[in-house]
């Protein structure tokens, strides 16, 4: 009789998890997977896969073929369950033993690279996988009766899983950030599991450097900033110079001055390029053709190396000057050293408004006019306009700075002219006779005042204010440009009068007496100095500058409190004249039959000009750069240029 036998419940539950837990011994672990270039996920490897070499990037890294899975062991045979009846129960047959896993397949490389991202990417041939287990034999379920039931015989192992393929590296490395390089490539030989990682000593494949356990493609830029070059970090060249800036100072047009140098130095590990070196001033000018210097467009500097930059200032024009002095190179980088320095003229010279190197006011005198018995001449403020009377002859006028003349009036004795600012006032006196006014630049003139022995005349800026003395007589002023004077002060030996720009502040000159002063046009007058032959007296525009000569001979003296204390200047000549700038610093003064005599400095300092004549007038512009005298049986003179 067939007995049947029956598992107890516990057996039956513990049956189905003893195959689930042999089932998921044989399980992969899904996060290990190893993407392709194209996104898609690589054939699982099996548990018992070796590990995976990780290979070369490449320019066209497709998805390497994954590493094979070992075959799944067989499952358990069926436990026969037996009915006891009486007897004991007999046990099943033993299990069958579990099929051999299957060997490992190895991996089909491509036979050739396909392009990242393309649709020829496709993944590459799996591995095969191992071969699945046997089954259990089935267990013969005997009926016992009365004894135990039997259990069934253990299931037969599974087979071990095959061993895992290895990965071929890739061809060749792509540039890193390119259009190439789609997906990280696969880790470098050696440099272990993750991408671009590596291990002390070992060596980055294509020439790429290690840098902090990172690999670097050979030509890229390391952490640091530095360039990997064939397994080592270099610093890139950095080109540098000694110094910032240099000034030269003071450096006479038309010269050179000293050479200045600085060096340029390469701090980095490279060799730079060519060394480019520029002035972007002519006044600056960059030498070359000793030893050491930096040759523009040639010199190459290796690390650490230095040459040198030579440097003169050329200055073309008076005044100040600047440049940048460049320096680059590429590799290298490069900077800008700042150069400076003052162009000078040469003794008597100053730059005119373009900065060209001219003669100064009164340093060159120019011939005018025919010779004539000239004895005053006047002038505007701007110099343009010019009045010359001859003594005994006639008025001459000039629109031109003096370059051409125009006979004016009648012939008359006159003795002195005075002049408005812009040239249509003027005013002329005649020896023994009267005063004559015009107001449109001497075309026509008017007879004024009355007969006297008028000597000196001065006028106010605009005109209007008006001043004349009389020789051993008295002062008189006008304020309507002269058609109504007034008698002011004592009698005296008038030599010369000057007035400040407004006609307020006055100065006379006496021969033989001392010199007074007006604060009032003229109302009163306060003797001020010492007793001297005073030929001449001039006034700044603010009447606080005065300088008055002397003859017989004399001295220049000058006062700078509108005439309350006076200073001994230059030397003892027989002085005739003298005229000031509009700020009392340029003064032109004459010497009867000597020189003319400039200062730029109200008077301090003085300098011959021009050549021995028989000067006696002299007038500037308010200025002081355009200047006229004019020679007693002689000629006209005139003179321009910038002044101090």
């Amino acid at each position: 009789m067939k007995a049947t036998f029956h598992l107890p419940a516990r057996l039956e539950v513990l049956g189905p998890c003893l195959i689930a837990a042999l089932a998921a011994a044989c399980t992969f672990d899904a996060s290990r997977l190893r993407r392709s270039h194209d996104g898609a996920p690589a054939a699982p490897e099996s548990s018992g896969d070796t590990a995976v070499l990780p290979d070369a990037p490449t320019a066209t890294d497709g998805s390497d073929a994954p590493a094979a899975t070992g075959g799944v062991g067989g499952s358990d045979g069926p436990t026969d369950v037996g009915t006891p009846i009486d007897g004991p129960i007999s046990t099943g047959g033993t299990g069958g033993g579990g099929g051999a896993g299957g060997s490992g397949g190895s991996i089909l490389l491509d036979a050739a690279v396909d392009a990242p991202g393309t649709a020829t990417d496709g993944s590459d041939t799996p591995v095969t996988t191992g071969g699945v287990g046997g089954d259990d034999a089935l267990i013969d379920t005997g009926e016992a009766t009365d004894g135990p039931i039997s259990t069934g015989g253990a299931g037969g192992a599974g087979g071990s899983g095959g061993t895992g393929g290895s990965m071929a590296p890739d061809a060749t490395v792509e540039a890193l950030g390119t259009a190439d390089e789609v997906a990280a490539d696969a880790p470098d030989a050696g440099c272990g599991a993750s991408s671009q990682a590596c291990c002390a000593g070992i060596t980055c494949a294509g020439g790429g450097c290690c840098v902090t356990s990172t690999c670097v493609a050979n030509g890229a830029a390391c952490s640091d900033g530095s360039v990997c070059i064939s397994g080592s970090c270099f610093l890139s060249a950095s080109l540098v110079a000694s110094l910032s800036g240099s000034a030269f100072g003071s450096v006479l047009v038309g010269q050179s001055s000293n050479v200045a140098a600085f060096s340029i130095t390469n701090n980095g590990q490279q060799s730079s390029g060519p060394i480019t070196v520029t002035s972007n001033s002519t006044a600056f000018v960059v030498q070359s053709g000793s030893a050491g210097d930096c040759v523009s467009g040639a010199t190459v500097l290796v690390a650490g190396a230095s040459c040198t930059v030579r440097v003169v200032f050329a200055p073309k024009t008076a005044g100040p000057a600047s440049a940048q002095v460049a320096f680059s190179a590429t590799p290298g980088g490069g900077s800008t050293v700042a150069m400076s320095g003052t162009g000078t003229c040469p003794v008597d010279q100053l730059g005119n408004a373009t900065g060209t190197c001219v003669p100064m006011a009164g340093v060159t005198w120019t011939q005018q006019g025919a010779t004539r018995n000239w004895i005053s001449v006047a002038s505007s403020a701007d110099g343009t306009k010019l009045v010359a009377v001859v003594s005994g002859g006639y008025i001459y006028t000039s629109a031109d700075s003096g370059m051409t003349w125009t006979q004016q009036g009648a012939a008359r004795s006159w003795t002195y002219v005075a002049s408005s600012a812009d040239g249509t006032k003027l005013v002329a006196l005649v020896a023994n006779g009267y005063i004559y006014t015009s107001v449109d630049s001497g075309v026509t003139w008017i007879q004024r005042g009355t007969v006297q022995s008028w000597y000196a005349v001065a006028s106010s800026t605009d005109g209007t204010k008006l001043v004349a003395l009389v020789a051993n007589g008295y002062v008189y002023t006008s304020a309507d440009s002269g058609a109504t004077w007034i008698q002011r002060g004592t009698s005296r030996p008038w030599t010369c009068v000057a007035s400040s720009a407004d006609g307020t502040m006055l100065v006379a000159s006496t021969w033989g007496g001392n010199i007074y002063t007006s604060v009032d046009s003229g109302v009163t007058w306060t003797q001020q100095g010492v007793p001297q032959n005073w030929n001449s007296v001039a006034s700044s525009a603010d009447g606080t500058m005065l300088v008055a000569v002397s003859a017989s001979p004399g001295y220049i003296y000058t006062s700078v409190d509108s005439g309350v204390t006076w200073t001994q200047r230059g030397t003892s000549q027989t002085w005739r004249s003298v005229t000031s700038s509009a700020d009392g610093q340029d003064i032109v003064a004459l010497a009867a039959g000597g020189y003319i005599y400039t200062s730029v400095d109200s008077g301090v300092t003085w300098t011959q000009r021009g050549a021995v004549r028989n000067w006696i007038s002299a007038a500037s512009s308010a200025d002081g750069t355009k200047l006229a005298a004019v020679v007693s049986n002689g000629l006209i003179y005139t003179s321009s240029g910038p002044v101090p």
